[in-house]
C-alpha cells in the first residue's frame, strides 16, 4: 500500500470527532431531559401549593369527599347538545371514555357516558344482554322485565326497558301514593347488536348534584327477581355526586399556562377538573413539519425512537406520588420521553394530621418541546463536528499528498540520476527542508556527488594508465629489441621472443584503453550528414571479404537507396566491431551474413554468424564496458570494449543494439535499429 493511502487511512481517525460528539450529545440529552423533568416537578409543586392554600378551588362541594370511591359519575363537557334519538351517533366524534358497570360477578354488564351542555345533562347507556326482557303492556307490573333505575337526591326513577321508542320515567309520589311520570326526563330506547341502548336528557337541577344508576337484568317480564345487577349506588342508598370541570379552577390554572405544556388537575379518583395547554396556534414556518431525514438522523444520533405527540384528551393517571413516566400510559420505555409529572394536592390541619387527598396536579411536556432543545444542540454540534472532521481530513489529505509528492520527486530524481550509459548526470536536486525527507535528499545528493567524482576518476584512469605505461613499455621493448639483435642461445632467444609477444599484447591493451577513452569525446564531436546506407554496406562487405579471407560474407538488402542521417565513419566503425566480434566466434570457412531491411520508421541491420550461443543472462550485459564472454584463455587483447563502443555509436544515432541467439540455435545474431531521419 502506498504511503498516501496509508496516511489517508490514518486520517480516518478524524471520524472519531463526530462519534465523540454524538456520545457527548447523548449525555447532554439525558441531562436536559432530567433538567426539564425537574422543572416540571417545580411547576407542578407550585400549582399544588397554590391549590392547597385555597381548597375551595379544587373541592367546592364539601360532600364530595364524604362519598365512597366509585360512586361518582363524571360529566364530560359538550360543545353542543346531542340529538336524543337512541342511536348515540353524535357521541362518537367526542371519543369519551365510557364508564364500565360491573355486575356482582365482576363481569361488564353496561357502559355509561355522561355529558353536560349548559344546564342539561345527557346520558348514553349501552347494556349487554343476550336475552333482553322488555316491558309487557299486558301486565300491570311497572318493572316486570329489565329495568334501568336512576337515583337522584330525593327521587328514585324507574325506566322500564322497551325494544324501541320513547322513555317512560316513573317515580313514586308519596303524597299521591302512586307512581307518576316525570316529563322532564326525555329519551329513547333502541336495540343494539348485543342488547339495548338508552339515550337520555334531564335538567341538572333535577339531580341536585347527585346521580346513581342501576341496571336490572331479568330473564322474563313477569316480575321475577333479577339475575344480574350493575350499579353505581353506594351501600348507604345515597346517590354519588356528579363531578364536572370547575370554571374557577380553570381560571386559576390558566395563570400557570406555558407554551409546550399541558396542565391538568384531577380529583382523588382521577376525574379531570381543569386542563389547559392544548397545542397552540403557531406560525406556518414553526408549524411546518421537520424533514423526515433530519428527524431520522437525530433519532439515530440520540439513540431513541420518534417521540409521540402531546395527547389532547387522555391523561396518564396514576396514584403514585412524584414522577410518572409515560411508560404507564404509552406502554414502552422508548416512548417515555414525554415528561409526565404528578404532584398530590394535600392540605394539612397541623404538622401531624393530614387531610385526605384532594386531587393531583398533572403536567405533560410536549414531545416537540422536549425534542427541539436537543435537536437544536444536535444540529449545531453535528455541523461543528462534521466541519472539524472535514477540515482535519482535508488537512491530512493535503499533507499526505504533499509528502507523497516529495517522496515521488525524490524517487524520480534518484531514478534519473544515472543515464542509460551508466553515467551520473550530476543534476540531482538538493532540498532545503529541515525534516527527515530533506536530510535524506541531501544524503542522496552527497552520495551521488562522491560517486560522480569516483566515476570521473575511473573514466580518466584508462587514459592515465595508458599515458603512464607507454614510456616504461617503450623502454622494455627497446631493450628487448637490442637483446634480440645480439647473439643468444636457444633458450634465451625463446624467452626474449615471449617477452616481445607480451609487450606487444600489452601495447595493444593500452591502445584499446586509449581508443575507448577518446571515442566518447570524438563521437559527440562528429558531424551528421545524409548518406546512402546501402552503398556503405556494399563497400564494407567488400572490405571484410579482403580482410578476412577465412570467412565468407553475404549481404541482403532491398533494391535502391537507403537514405540515412548520421556519421558514416562512425557507422563503419560500428560495423567493424560487429564483424570483428562475429569473426572471433565463427568457425573458419563459415558464412557471416549481413542483412539490411526497412522497418517502421527506420532500418534494421543485422550481423549473423555460426558459432557458440550466448550464455544465459548475457544478452543485455554484452554491451556493457569491460564485459567479455570468451572462453578462458581466449581473452588475449580483448577487454570487452568493442561492443561497448558499438553501443555508444548506436546511442549517438538514436538507435538500439540487441543480441540474441538464432532461432535454430546455430549461432548468434546482433541487430541494429536505426531511424531513417
Amino acid at each position: 500500500m502506498k504511503l498516501r493511502r496509508q496516511l489517508l487511512l490514518v486520517s480516518l481517525v478524524a471520524l472519531a470527532l463526530p462519534w465523540a460528539g454524538c456520545q457527548y450529545l447523548r449525555q447532554v440529552d439525558a441531562a436536559l431531559a432530567q433538567g426539564q423533568l425537574q422543572a416540571l416537578e417545580a411547576t407542578a409543586a407550585a400549582i399544588a401549593a397554590r391549590l392547597a392554600s385555597a381548597p375551595q378551588l379544587i373541592a367546592p362541594d364539601p360532600a364530595r369527599h364524604a362519598r365512597p370511591p366509585g360512586s361518582q359519575l363524571y360529566l364530560n363537557p359538550l360543545s353542543h347538545p346531542p340529538v336524543v334519538d337512541g342511536y348515540g351517533d353524535d357521541w362518537r366524534p367526542w371519543e369519551f371514555a365510557p364508564r364500565e358497570l360491573l355486575n356482582e360477578q365482576l363481569m361488564p354488564q353496561a357502559q355509561i357516558t355522561l355529558g353536560q351542555f349548559e344546564d342539561q345533562i345527557y346520558l348514553l347507556l349501552t347494556v349487554s344482554d343476550e336475552t333482553p326482557a322488555y316491558r309487557d303492556p299486558r301486565t300491570n307490573l311497572l318493572a316486570g322485565g329489565d329495568t334501568v333505575e336512576l337515583f337522584t337526591n330525593g327521587r328514585h326513577y324507574l325506566l322500564p326497558v322497551a325494544s324501541r321508542g320513547p322513555v317512560e320515567a316513573l317515580w313514586h309520589n308519596p303524597r299521591e301514593g302512586d307512581y307518576q311520570r316525570e316529563l322532564r326526563l326525555r329519551g329513547r330506547w333502541t336495540t343494539s347488536p348485543k342488547g339495548y341502548q338508552l339515550e337520555l336528557s334531564l335538567p341538572y337541577a333535577l339531580t341536585g348534584g347527585g346521580l346513581s344508576i342501576r341496571v336490572q337484568d331479568r330473564t322474563n317480564s313477569n316480575g321475577t327477581p333479577p339475575i344480574h345487577s350493575a350499579s353505581t349506588l353506594p351501600a348507604d342508598g345515597q346517590p354519588g355526586r356528579l363531578v364536572a370541570p370547575l370554571p374557577e379552577l380553570q381560571k386559576e390554572l390558566d395563570h400557570f399556562a406555558r407554551p409546550g405544556l399541558r396542565l391538568a388537575v384531577v380529583d382523588s379518583e382521577g376525574f379531570l377538573l381543569a386542563s389547559n395547554g392544548q397545542p397552540q396556534e403557531v406560525d406556518e414556518e414553526e408549524s411546518a413539519p421537520r424533514p423526515w431525514l433530519r428527524s431520522w438522523i437525530y433519532r439515530k444520533l440520540l439513540a431513541r425512537e420518534e417521540l409521540p405527540k402531546l395527547p389532547e384528551d387522555d391523561l396518564p393517571l396514576s396514584s403514585g406520588i412524584g414522577r410518572d413516566t409515560a411508560e404507564q400510559w404509552f406502554g414502552g420505555p422508548l416512548q417515555s420521553r414525554i415528561g409526565a409529572v404528578s404532584v398530590p394536592v394535600i392540605t394539612r390541619a397541623d404538622e401531624v394530621i393530614e387531610r385526605p387527598l384532594m386531587g393531583r396536579v398533572l403536567i405533560l411536556q410536549s414531545a416537540e418541546a422536549m425534542q427541539s432543545v436537543t435537536e437544536g444542540a444536535a444540529h449545531r454540534l453535528w455541523l461543528i463536528s462534521c466541519a472539524a472532521a472535514a477540515t482535519a481530513l482535508l488537512f491530512l489529505l493535503g499533507y499526505a499528498s504533499w509528502l507523497s509528492w516529495r517522496i515521488r520527486k525524490l524517487h524520480r530524481a534518484a531514478r534519473n540520476a544515472v543515464d542509460s550509459n551508466g553515467k551520473l548526470r550530476g543534476d540531482f536536486p538538493r532540498s532545503s527542508a529541515s525534516d527527515e525527507l530533506g536530510a535524506l535528499n541531501r544524503a542522496f545528493a552527497s552520495l551521488l556527488g562522491e560517486l560522480d567524482q569516483y566515476h570521473q576518476y575511473l573514466r580518466t584512469l584508462a587514459s592515465k594508465l595508458s599515458h603512464e605505461l607507454r614510456t616504461p613499455l617503450a623502454v622494455v621493448r627497446s631493450s628487448l629489441d637490442n637483446l634480440s639483435a645480439g647473439e643468444l642461445d636457444e633458450d634465451s632467444r625463446r624467452y626474449a621472443e615471449r617477452a616481445m609477444d607480451g609487450s606487444a599484447r600489452l601495447s595493444g591493451i593500452l591502445n584499446s584503453l586509449s581508443a575507448a577513452s577518446n571515442l566518447e569525446t570524438s563521437i559527440h564531436q562528429a558531424e551528421r550528414e545524409s548518406f546512402d546506407l546501402a552503398d556503405l554496406l556494399e563497400v564494407m562487405v567488400q572490405c571484410y571479404s579482403d580482410a578476412h579471407p577465412h570467412h565468407l560474407f553475404s549481404l541482403k538488402k532491398p533494391d535502391g537507396e537507403l537514405r540515412c542521417e548520421g556519421a558514416p565513419e562512425l557507422l563503419a566503425q560500428l560495423l567493424d566491431k560487429l564483424v570483428d566480434n562475429a569473426c572471433s566466434f565463427a568457425p573458419e570457412g563459415s558464412e557471416i551474413q549481413l542483412l539490411a531491411r526497412n522497418e517502421k520508421g527506420g532500418y534494421l541491420i543485422s550481423v549473423s554468424n555460426d558459432g557458440p550461443l550466448l550464455p544465459s543472462g548475457y544478452a543485455h550485459k554484452l554491451f556493457d564496458s569491460l564485459v567479455s564472454v570468451r572462453k578462458e584463455g581466449d581473452n588475449a587483447g580483448h577487454l570487452g570494449l568493442g561492443l561497448h563502443i558499438a553501443k555508444l555509436i548506436a546511442d549517438f544515432h538514436q538507435g538500439h543494439l540487441e543480441a540474441r541467439n538464432r532461432v535454430d540455435n546455430s549461432g548468434v545474431e546482433i541487430s541494429l535499429k536505426l531511424p531513417s531521419r
